[in-house]
């Protein structure tokens, strides 16, 4: 009586799916990582007197030229916050945009393990 063989090598299964987990969590990861660097890029002050991309009040600035003791300075720390802000919001777009992917991948990745005939 012969002993049939098991139908695929089951350790090659369980690092492969041990791998496909690791991956979709790194990917959530990393884009958490952009995120949070994005707020603290965001949260710098862009001049001495100047806000942030994420806090652009510039009220110490507006004061200065109110009291005729600088001439557009106010003007001048807002250009600075709207061109610092175009990395800030790049860097948002992309980590919501990891942190999707990574969702999607394992959405996928569940859906396929459900049913086996998908490929």
């Amino acid at each position: 009586m012969a002993v049939p063989d098991s139908p695929g090598n089951t350790t090659k299964a369980i690092h492969r799916d041990l791998g496909q987990r690791r991956g979709w969590i790194l990917t959530i990861a990393v884009g958490f990582a952009v995120q949070i660097l994005s707020v603290v890029i965001g949260l710098k002050t862009v001049g001495p007197l100047c806000g942030s991309p994420l806090l652009p009040q510039s009220r110490a600035a507006e004061m200065a030229d109110l009291q005729l003791r600088t001439t557009e300075l106010a003007a001048e720390c807002y250009r600075n916050i709207d061109s610092a802000s175009v990395p800030v919001w790049l860097l948002m777009a992309l980590g919501i945009g990891i942190v999707l992917t990574g969702v999607a991948v394992r959405i996928v990745a569940i859906r396929r393990s459900i049913d086996p005939t998908r490929s």
